[in-house]
């Protein structure tokens, strides 16, 4: 399988100062162009000209294949009332974004960008003229405003998220003039961009309309806050500001200004509908000087399950998606009704490595669990006893190829050694690895016994609603059964999963993941190293990574403190340079501890395209880190009409 080779350009230059400038308009002179339905306000004199709706050098975005016409409803859908299809596809703006390709960070809202030597300070210019969607000015004030009466507020913001954090102290946002303002760090914060273009980075614009949001805040509102509590239903004053601003309540407020291509108009909110439409103040145009978006509104279909939305896929009613229907056991069925339902076919290459890790919880309450898990030889011998091959052929449609939990081949980050190490399906060698790590006494029945005299038996938890992967733990509970050990599969709800991970109540997962593209690992480590209670190889390491007070926290083994020392000179690193250097040194240990147990590389997914979209890339990553399709500029999607 062939990948895109990804970081061929750094994220931040390795001089002392480096700058990411977006691409500007130069030809005003011949004027801006915009879609009918809007020109027909302007007309009626219910809409200032073009000219005067875009910032005086708006942001110019390249086709992908060529300019496109105006018209359309883009037609999409979402499961439940809180799934964030929403936000990746008309909610993905901000001051940075990553590019199309996840190669690098580029800029978004924000002109440029000027990061300071040792990534304490990051200079934000932005474009005069921008405007919210009601037509108020966007400058350097909102983003001040945001930052000391949201983000500074412990009310609202009880702690501010660890990316907008460093040595200890929230980030400080400071205004230089109208259109430049710098974020300032107490320490080096070298992932700050990183964050901002991933799904994180949402929250900062969300918060920043102060001319809206000042009538829901107590300390500009005092005299008519209460009756909006009331009216809303809210708790009190901090509850609406909250749900004004916060993922999914933002999405329930049709009043919200935003800088996005298409403003809301039916919400998110006991609905079976969504819907956005274009926003006239959009500060992006293409390279004709077509103010953007293409397309005049998107619709997302709230479905109560997954199969009705693969259904409607194949009914031809959705346009573009890959959310809900790349799944393995679902690409079957959408790839044979592509006439049917009038599409064809994108890659949505998963950013994670491995379609099944299996973890074993080194820090385990029971001290004999504990013993085995956390002897290396019992993992290799396990990993040995998996016939990945056959899981292949039965699980992956033959799609997926053995693989460890590693970056993936043609990134920055791939360790041909990591990838591949204890993947031959030996039963003896897989018998020998077991004795040596001291499994040597049998029951009755053949299983192995631990250091207490006990049949070693263990659950591995797995999401009920991933039934994929609950039948690839059924056939490697097979497996290891023939070498003596008796692994039960634990189907179980996230919520009952994510619970007994905080409390290190777990045994193990099979669970889904690997770092896979580079920044993904930069940014989400915790299949190499204990980084949270999601590391669910060694739940209380994670915990005392992220809080050593914890009380389910544990000190870890001394190779476990060295990685997080290295991740900690990955965060504070001010060029991606270092970050990859001492990711790398990361990465070694984790490769020689193998902490997690891989199966097989996760077989590329599929989205479809209706036929006459045009512009949507032939491969786009899926994950919520580069909020798919948010980068591949959804804006200059269009129909060929």
């Amino acid at each position: 399988m062939q990948h895109v080779r990804i970081l061929r350009r750094q994220v931040i230059s390795t001089v002392a100062t480096a700058i990411l400038i977006g691409s500007s308009w130069a030809g005003a002179a011949f004027g801006f162009q915009e879609s009918p339905e809007l020109k027909a306000l302007v007309d009626a004199g219910k809409l200032p000209p073009v000219e005067k709706r875009l910032p005086k050098d708006p942001l110019v975005l390249t086709p992908l294949e060529s300019v496109g016409t105006y018209g359309g409803t883009w037609r999409t859908a979402t499961f439940g009332g809180g799934d964030s299809e929403i936000e990746r596809s008309i909610g993905y703006t901000r001051l940075v974004r990553w590019n199309p390709e996840w190669t690098e960070v580029i800029p978004d809202i924000a002109k440029s960008v000027e990061v300071n030597a040792d990534a304490t300070e990051y200079t934000f210019a932005l474009r005069e003229g921008t405007r919210w969607s009601d037509g108020e000015p966007f400058t350097a004030d909102d983003l001040v405003w945001w930052n000391e009466n949201v983000l500074r507020n412990t009310k609202i913001t009880p702690a501010a998220p660890g990316w907008l954090t460093a040595g200890g102290e929230t980030v400080k946002v400071e205004k230089i003039d109208d259109y430049r303002v710098v974020f300032k760090f107490a320490a080096p914060n070298g992932l700050f961009l990183m964050n901002m273009a991933t799904v994180r980075g949402s929250d900062i614009l969300a918060a920043a309309p102060a001319h809206y949001l000042k009538q829901f805040h107590k300390d500009f509102n005092p005299d008519g806050i209460d009756a909006l509590v009331k009216a809303a239903g809210a708790t009190d004053w901090v509850q609406l500001f909250n749900n004004k601003t916060g993922f999914p309540g933002r999405w329930r407020d049709l009043g919200r200004p935003t800088l996005d291509a298409w403003v809301l108009t039916a919400p998110y909110n006991g609905t079976t509908q969504v819907v956005g439409e274009r926003n006239p103040y959009y500060a992006k145009v293409d390279t004709a000087g077509n103010q953007l978006p293409y397309l005049d509104r998107i619709t997302i279909d709230v479905m109560q399950d997954t199969q009705a939305i693969i259904l409607k896929a194949i009914s031809g009613e959705i346009d573009m998606q890959n959310r809900f229907i790349e799944t393995t056991d679902a690409r079957p069925v959408i790839v044979q009704n592509q006439q049917k339902g009038g599409y064809g076919l994108f890659i949505a290459r998963p950013a994670w490595s491995n379609a099944l890790l299996i973890t074993l919880n080194q820090t385990h309450k029971n001290p004999a669990l504990r013993a085995v898990f956390s002897n290396k030889d019992f993992r290799i011998g396990l990993s040995h006893a998996i016939n990945r091959e056959e899981l292949n052929q039965l699980i992956y449609a033959g799609q997926a190829k053995p693989y460890q939990a590693a970056p993936r081949e043609g990134t920055a980050l791939y360790d041909e050694k990591m990838a591949t190490q204890y993947l031959e399906y030996n039963v003896d060698l897989a018998n020998q690895y077991l004795d040596k790590a001291g499994l040597t006494k049998r029951d009755a029945e053949g299983f192995r016994l631990g250091q207490d005299g006990k049949r070693i038996t263990f659950a591995l938890d797995a999401l009920t609603g991933s039934p994929i992967q609950v039948d690839a733990l059924e056939m490697i509970q097979r497996y290891w059964r023939a070498v003596g050990i008796d692994m039960q599969p634990r189907p179980a709800e996230r919520s009952l999963i994510f619970s007994r991970l905080q409390n290190n109540d777990n045994d193990g997962l099979g669970w889904v993941g690997g770092g896979g593209y580079d920044f993904l690992g930069l940014l989400d480590p915790k299949w190499y190293f204990p980084h949270e209670y999601e590391s669910s190889f060694a739940t209380a390491w994670g915990l005392y990574y992220q809080n050593p007070k914890d009380p389910n926290a544990e000190e870890p083994r001394p190779a476990a403190k060295k990685q997080m020392d290295l991740y900690r000179q990955v965060q504070e690193a001010p060029t991606l340079e270092k970050q990859l250097a001492a990711m790398k040194e990361l990465l070694a240990i984790t490769r020689d501890e193998f902490y997690v147990i891989g199966t097989n590389l996760e077989p590329d997914r599929v989205g479809i395209v209706k036929t006459n979209m045009h512009n949507v890339p032939k491969v786009i990553p899926s994950t919520s880190f580069y909020m798919t399709p948010g980068p591949a500029k959804p804006e200059t999607f269009y129909y060929q009409q």
